[in-house]
């Protein structure tokens, strides 16, 4: 039997009581640099993404989610320690070699909570001291089983470096299948052409990663305890390698182009150092190949789900889908991300469970990551999630009462800062003041700050009340 809860939650309680006796299981399911235009359902309309249209069909979707730190290493480990880039000098993947020693970490207040953890997937969280592994790491941060791996390009780097790759347990799958000399082969390619010729999805990282979820939810979990999974995928990030059978896919749909390809006013240079101009002759391969990665990527979001409905854990688990961030993939003539634009900034966040939550719904209401960790607490019965929480506020009131629980959601990268909120955004960098009116303008074109001076001032404020009042400002650490 689940643990029956003890105390009832402070805020919707007796709506969730009332409908549910046992304590839900949690599973974050993250992927990478996921532009929310190449999705369906919540995206433009052209991407292949039946599973994920499903999950947003039972759940509720927040175009004004967005990452605290627009970088896969300062997203996911200000995620796991709960707080901001700024409070770690974590400002992008070149920064912080370590994370501090004692470091409090979310999964570990599920684990002293009766709850079974799990970490499978990509890994971006930095170790606490030299040689410590992924595994090793990531069971110090609270993380009863661990399944790591690095990025697939990294392990590429790694192999051309003659670096030892042995130990990684997708190395270790490819050559029980015998499979390791044609993923060599595969990625022996000139100039980053490759793509994957496994025919089983399982030989592919990713689908390996999926593999390994879904056989833990089957067949490992203790049915005894709830249980929190972080799923991470590499996909969709590039290189766009899937098999040529999600190419088939995507070379069915016509696919546009960016909506934009300059910016409409000045840029100051913390918003650009990130990211660099995108080259035109190869944005129509990127758009596709990013397309192609999707679909696989959907294809392993519903292995996933079918393995929580196989498990009879489907009803009893809250399922949150969300991308560390976004990408530019040509948008404003820029490649890449780093920066605190609609492009860079969008999480793609879905939160589904239909025990509590409605189903098929859009909440304007912005959003940060850090949110999603006195959420989590709160819906696991957790007495006052937003205090044992570092940052972040539970959005659980919203979603049952409908009640406003923040104005702005806040962004950083080193030497600028962002609030968004259910219209407007607002970015400062040296001095210089940009706003935007989401509604009116939501390819973020036109600077209208010095023509809307009252919500200019108002946000601006509330960016230095952020700063001031949300820990200390650190500079970047290298080491």
């Amino acid at each position: 039997m689940k643990r029956v809860f003890a105390v009832l939650l402070f805020i919707g309680s007796m709506s969730f009581v009332s409908q549910t006796k046992k304590t839900p299981n949690i599973i974050f399911i993250e992927v990478d640099d996921l532009m929310p235009r190449f999705m369906n359902k919540l995206g433009e309309g052209f991407g292949h993404t039946p599973n994920i249209d499903r999950l947003a069909e039972q759940g509720v979707h927040f175009p004004h989610a967005v990452a605290q730190g627009p970088m896969c290493g300062p997203s996911r480990n200000t995620l796991i320690t709960g707080l901001y880039s700024h409070n770690l000098g974590f400002y992008k993947n070149g920064d912080m070699r370590f994370l501090p020693e004692n470091v409090w970490t979310f999964p570990k207040v599920f684990q002293e909570n009766g709850y079974q953890t799990a970490y499978v997937g990509k890994s971006h969280v930095r170790p606490q001291k030299r040689n410590q592994s992924k595994a090793d790491a990531l069971k110090a941060y609270g993380f009863d089983f661990v399944n790591a791996s690095g990025e697939r390009h990294a392990i590429w780097r790694d192999l051309k470096k003659g670096k030892d790759v042995s130990e990684i347990p997708f190395i270790k799958h490819l050559k029980k299948r015998g499979k390791y000399d044609q993923f060599l082969k595969d990625n022996n390619v000139p100039g980053h052409k490759m793509r994957s010729t496994m025919q089983d999805d399982v030989d592919y990282l990713d689908g390996y990663m999926a593999h390994v979820g879904s056989y833990w939810i089957e067949n490992e979990q203790d049915k005894a305890k709830p249980f929190f999974m972080w799923f991470n995928f590499c996909l969709p990030h590039g290189p766009y390698d899937v098999p040529q059978r999600y190419y088939d896919i995507a070379n069915k749909i016509k696919i546009p182009g960016p909506k934009t390809n300059k910016f409409g006013h000045f840029v100051p240079e913390p918003l650009l150092v990130g990211n660099k101009p995108a080259e035109a002759k190869k944005l129509p391969k990127e758009r596709i190949g990013e397309v192609a990665n999707v679909a696989f990527m959907d294809k392993m979001v519903g292995k996933l789900i079918a393995s929580l409905k196989r498990s009879g854990e489907l009803e009893n688990t809250v399922i949150v889908f969300f991308s560390d961030h976004s990408i530019f993939l040509g948008n404003h003539g820029r490649s890449h991300k780093t920066t605190l634009f609609e492009e860079a900034l969008n999480t793609s966040m879905i939160i589904s469970y239909p025990n509590l939550f409605p189903k098929d719904k859009i909440s304007m209401q912005p959003m940060e990551l850090l949110d999603l960790i006195p959420t989590a607490f709160e819906l696991a019965g957790f007495k006052n999630p937003n205090k044992i929480a570092k940052n972040g506020i539970s959005v659980v009131p919203l979603l049952t009462l409908k009640e406003k629980v923040r104005e702005y959601a806040f962004s950083e990268v080193y030497g600028a800062q962002s609030a968004t909120g259910e219209r407007y955004r607002y970015i400062t960098s040296e001095g210089y003041e940009i706003l935007y009116d989401r509604v009116n303008d939501p390819n973020e074109m036109k600077n209208i700050a010095k023509e809307n001076p009252k919500v200019t001032k108002k946000m601006g404020d509330a960016v230095k009340n952020w700063m001031k009042n949300s820990g200390a400002v650190l500079e970047p650490k290298t080491h």
